[in-house]
């Protein structure tokens, strides 16, 4: 496997594609109106009454009985005590887990690139001639704006009560695109474990291919850079892998996304 980057080379970009998802988790798991669980073989956040972040990650079923881990986590996805949403990536443990829960009742519903890019080979893509103006959320009012953006675009059930509460960790950084004065597209930097990640990238759909997307998503990895990040990762859809190999992303990896099938649960 490629590295990128001499300071990280000792372990694939696989492991930071991931971890800084894992680590989006895991300080997600912090505010109050998550029902989570961080543990060594297995961890999730959890919130009832909205849809995200809802998630399973980071199994780790070394010298485990696989099945009667599995067979466990689906009682408590059957009494809505953990999210019916189970994240596999090049970190899991073991490499074939994805396999092992359709054999357990789970189906692969979702599935992203993991992606990463070596910040000075950042291409310039601004590009289609438009004029979107790039803030970041430094007060409720643009975070409202955001939240209904993502909401609205992702068509889930966001909590404004932890986006205050992630919004002001240090390591976090809110983006909000404007164009002719509406906002129309949003984005989250996350820094950690030494790499700059995208996450909740999102336009409006009256205002797609227009390069937005590049645009919001290049601003923000130029700041990363600016105070001494050189490796920016996300999760790219399909469409999304094509958006970003325009600035230059490669793809790693692939994280793929199980959920106990209704058949299954009752």
């Amino acid at each position: 496997m490629n590295k990128i980057l001499n300071k990280i080379s000792l372990k694939s970009i696989n492991y930071y594609i991931e971890k800084n998802l894992d680590d989006f988790y895991t300080k997600s798991s912090e505010h109050s109106n998550f029902t989570s669980r961080i543990e060594d073989k297995i961890s999730w956040v959890f919130a009832k009454s909205v849809d995200w972040p809802n998630c399973i990650f980071r199994a780790n079923f070394k010298n485990l009985n696989k099945d009667n881990e599995i067979n466990y986590i689906k009682e408590l996805i059957r009494k809505g005590k953990a999210p019916n949403s189970w994240t596999v990536g090049p970190l899991t443990i073991p490499i074939n887990l994805g396999n092992i829960l359709e054999k357990n009742g789970f189906s692969n519903v979702y599935q992203q690139a993991g992606m990463a890019i070596e910040l000075k080979n950042l291409k310039d893509k601004t590009i289609d001639r438009h004029d979107l103006i790039v803030e970041k959320v430094d007060n409720e009012t643009s975070l409202k704006e955001w939240c209904e953006i993502v909401s609205l675009v992702f068509g889930l059930n966001v909590d404004f009560d932890f986006l205050r509460f992630i919004c002001l960790q240090e390591q976090v950084q809110f983006y909000l695109g404007k164009f002719e004065g509406k906002s129309v597209s949003t984005l989250v930097l996350y820094l950690s474990s030494g790499v700059a990640g995208l996450h909740a990238v999102s336009t409006l759909l009256e205002y797609r291919n227009k390069g937005f997307g590049l645009t919001i998503s290049r601003t923000a990895l130029i700041d990363a850079f600016k105070i001494g990040y050189r490796v920016g990762v996300l999760q790219a859809s399909s469409l999304g892998e094509r958006v970003y190999r325009k600035l230059g992303f490669q793809k790693y990896c692939d994280i793929f996304s199980y959920a106990l099938t209704e058949e299954t649960k009752s």
